[in-house]
């Protein structure tokens, strides 16, 4: 009895995945009529192409530019102000 649930349940699975299978093949036929009638691109070629730019030019690996200045600020201390509260640690 339990391997003709085993065998149920497996049929299910497969009918599941089939149909799973045909509507993504059918929402990729839709995509590529409609790019072929109305000339845009399907979603999953414009992610395709933004991440194949994005790997190319990673902004981690950006440098600056040979001539750009740095400019060196001086610093100078700020005093504290009377509106600001006193620090929590202080009990009077």
């Amino acid at each position: 009895m339990r391997w003709l649930l085993r065998v149920f349940l497996l049929l299910l699975g497969l009918g599941f995945m089939l149909a799973l299978l045909c509507m993504a093949a059918l929402m990729f036929a839709f995509s590529l009529l409609r790019w072929l009638f109305t000339g845009r691109k399907p979603q999953l070629v414009v992610v395709m192409d933004s991440y194949k730019k994005w790997q190319q030019n990673p902004p981690w690996a950006a440098r600056p530019a040979a001539g750009d200045d740095i400019i060196d600020v001086p610093s100078r201390d700020i005093e504290p102000h009377q509106t600001r509260l006193p620090p929590a640690d202080k009990k009077d």
